[in-house]
């Protein structure tokens, strides 16, 4: 956990440069992201963005899809899948990436699932 909080301090610091938050397989879980979310919020021009297999849950889906709707001119690659999203988690995240004008791949599951887009 105490490493969610320093990614969450970079993310803080640069939030108008990240370009990639790639923190796939790193199992964070929802204590995890609640450590980095506000930094997340913040960015801007991230093209990448990888939380797949973190043992996320509903918790924080509305937020995520905060994340995606402010980066939705850079977004190029958005990877949620293999967490534990309900159908109605997976569509929170899922629903602002029509609004992504350069988003290439996504893949966002449920309950350890995988769809790919």
């Amino acid at each position: 956990l105490a490493d969610c909080y320093a990614i969450g301090t970079v993310l803080r610091l640069y939030h108008n440069i990240v370009k990639t938050v790639n923190v796939g397989g790193c199992r964070i879980g929802d204590d995890g992201l609640t450590a980095i979310l506000p930094a997340l919020l913040q960015t801007q021009a991230m093209t990448d963005l990888r939380l797949a297999q973190n043992d996320l849950s509903d918790k924080h889906a509305e937020s995520l899809s905060a994340v995606v709707h402010n980066n939705k001119s850079t977004l190029l690659r958005l990877h949620t899948a293999h967490n534990k999203f309900t159908d109605y988690g997976a569509a929170q995240v899922n629903q602002h990436t029509h609004l992504c004008t350069k988003l290439v791949s996504v893949a966002v599951g449920t309950l350890g699932s995988a769809n790919q887009e």
